[in-house]
């Protein structure tokens, strides 16, 4: 495809998805004009191109790269559609997809295989059929398959910032900075990667169940069991992390905030029983599982192949509760505060590094400046803090490479953002702003004051003389 047909096409598709922001009526939901959600759909397309210029400029050989690989897997899969359609979307789909006729093509991909499974999902091939899927529409054109990638994330930060509305209290500004204006969530959602099909699913996910546990409906719980089925074939693991949350999420909304809090304390305890004893109860031993994953990140990023400045050291982890429990408080450090200041090397840190500091410097804030939420507001919160802790346990003790860990962090942001703008009260900041305001308009009130007597004073001279 040459460069003025790849233009006019990205136009076109540029064109459509405006149109459908300005005229579909699910797009007046949240309340913002035309013309401020499509400037945030423009920050979706920016961030995913600049991810892809981001990874041609790190990269030596960025077709090695996360972008890269998943595309040109795709385009593998792609390839059956001139040779033998069936074969494409047998792939695609799945079904019959282990057919030996197909093995030649998925010996051509890097990832469709996994080194190390564990008898797992293997999720790789999740965004790889997705970016198959696009190739139909893009005719395998990179750029093409960016835009509409940008629509989808666009698409999954719409419906988490409506999902967050019913909880806002009002503050609907901040249900639109938590949902799309995160500088971490933008980067890496925006993209061919699997973020773009997480957050999605994540979005839709929280829309749908927010919108059940509101009042019941069959299309809506059909809604959720899709959404969730989605974020289990893209990453199995955030819908685990995701499940305590609900479930305390799920709590009868005549529950006070003590039988909130004691409620989620309960759902924390059972989780952790049947984390430590999944191999007696479900047959599947999460702990061993987790154990070898670590292992195996470790040994993947320090062998001289994969070796990068951004490895960092955690604790090996051993089959035990006493290792899992000394482990937690490095993991919490490692995804709350790193890259630390004194570890920025490259842009992308710096801007993980500030946002890291900004996230905190908030939290000290809500500290200080507390503002009263009422029970529905406290289960969301409570909410954000399960999912916080099980997903950032998990990444934090077993991801040994900072670029891996801001990307896998993501999904929790949004929810730790909006719950702490909730939770402080901005009432000194509003006077500060009204403060300076006056005293602005008071400026020009005196100086327009001051230009009408000089004013006058010229016109009783004009007369007298």
């Amino acid at each position: 495809m040459n460069l003025l047909v790849t233009i006019l096409l990205g136009l076109a598709f540029v064109t459509i998805f405006c149109f459908m922001i300005c005229k579909l009526k699910v797009f007046r939901r949240l309340g913002l004009a035309p013309k401020w959600l499509l400037l945030l759909f423009a920050t979706k397309l920016v961030a995913a191109f600049v991810l892809v210029g981001v990874y041609r400029i790190a990269y030596n050989d960025y077709k090695k790269s996360d972008v890269f690989n998943y595309y040109c897997d795709g385009l593998v899969l792609y390839s059956a559609i001139e040779e033998n359609p069936a074969d494409y979307f047998k792939m695609v789909s799945g079904i019959c997809a282990d057919e030996p006729q197909l093995k030649h093509y998925y010996d051509k991909t890097d990832f469709w295989y996994k080194a190390w499974n564990y008898g797992l999902l293997n999720d790789n091939r999740t965004i790889i059929r997705y970016n198959a899927i696009l190739d139909l529409f893009t005719q395998g054109n990179l750029w093409l398959g960016l835009i509409i990638s940008a629509f989808v994330a666009f698409c999954g930060s719409y419906l988490l910032a409506l999902a967050m509305l019913g909880f806002a209290g009002g503050r609907r500004w901040a249900a639109i900075v938590a949902a799309f204006l995160v500088p971490s969530v933008v980067f890496w959602s925006s993209g061919m990667l699997k973020e773009c099909l997480v957050m999605f699913s994540v979005g839709l996910l929280m829309f749908s169940w927010t919108a059940l546990w509101r009042k019941f409906g069959i299309v809506k719980l059909l809604v959720v069991l899709v959404a969730a089925l989605l974020l289990f074939l893209t990453k199995f693991y955030v819908l685990l992390a995701l499940l305590p949350g609900l479930v305390v999420f799920s709590v009868p909304s005549k529950f006070g905030a003590k039988k909130l809090l004691v409620s989620s304390m309960a759902v924390f305890a059972l989780v952790v029983v049947l984390f430590f004893f999944s191999g007696k109860i479900f047959g599947y031993d999460l702990v061993d599982t987790i154990v070898k994953k670590q292992h195996d990140f470790i040994n993947m990023v320090n062998s001289e192949a994969n070796y990068s400045g951004s490895n960092i050291e955690i604790k090996e982890l051993e089959p035990t509760f006493v290792s899992f429990v000394t482990a937690l408080v490095p993991a919490y450090i490692n995804t709350l505060l790193r890259p630390f200041v004194t570890e920025v090397d490259s842009f992308v840190k710096l801007v993980c590094c500030v946002e890291n500091i900004v996230f905190l410097l908030l939290f000290l804030l809500m500290c200080i400046r507390f503002k009263q939420i009422d029970n529905n507001q406290f289960r969301f919160v409570l909410f954000t803090f399960c999912f916080m802790l099980v997903l950032y346990a998990l990444i934090g003790m077993t991801t040994p490479n900072l670029g891996a860990l801001v990307r896998y962090k993501i999904p929790v942001m949004p929810f730790m953002l909006f719950s702490i703008l909730i939770c402080t009260n901005f009432d000194l900041l509003k006077k500060l702003i009204r403060f300076c305001n006056k005293k602005d308009i008071d400026s020009v009130n005196s100086q327009t004051e001051t230009k009408r007597k000089n004013n006058g004073s010229r016109c009783a001279r004009n007369k007298t003389n």
